[in-house]
């Protein structure tokens, strides 16, 4: 049975609805990227962000963006592995996730908040990316980002806006 035109705004006329906009923005850069490096190497990155807003930063994962554009699409990741520092654990871990157009992801445990950074602070998160024998050589383009997050407003409660993104990108080139 079709739907009429005049069915879809049920709404009262007096209830006001927002749509979630822009209220701040993140910042996310990194520190530790070489020039250059040999296969078989090791990069000990330092994985920064703070972010400007009303509210505190709370966030749920992290990722390294990875990728040649001598690699094929699918297959960015071929002979690269990463670990981190996880936080809340306190120790060494294996990536969360890798996705194969080249995302490496960090992910914090649970469902509720459990690092919070407020406007104007710094956050940092530690990983380890190590380029085997079979990665591919050449040109590689790193952008760290916080990938997931909740804002939590002054009395803790969530809030459905987001923020722009500010990520810094990097280079370093892969040698046999």
């Amino acid at each position: 049975m079709p739907i009429n035109e005049g069915a879809a705004s049920a709404a009262p006329s007096d209830m006001h609805v927002s749509t979630p906009h822009q209220i701040g923005t993140l910042k996310e850069w990194a520190s530790g990227i070489p020039k250059s490096l040999h296969r078989g190497g090791t990069i000990d990155l330092t994985m920064s962000y703070a972010q400007k807003s009303r509210d505190v930063l709370a966030p749920g994962s992290f990722a390294l963006s990875l990728w040649n554009f001598a690699a094929p699409g699918e297959k960015q990741l071929r002979g690269i592995s990463g670990t981190w520092w996880n936080p809340v654990h306190r120790r060494w871990e294996k990536a969360s996730y890798y996705d194969s157009n080249g995302l490496i992801g960090f992910d914090l445990p649970g469902s509720s908040p459990t690092i919070k950074v407020a406007s104007g602070k710094v956050g940092h998160i530690y990983v380890r990316v190590t380029f085997g024998k079979t990665a591919y050589t050449g040109t590689w383009h790193f952008e760290p980002m916080v990938d997931s997050y909740q804002l939590l407003t002054s009395k803790g409660t969530y809030d459905p806006n987001f923020l722009g993104d500010d990520r810094s990108r990097y280079t370093s080139t892969l040698r046999p």
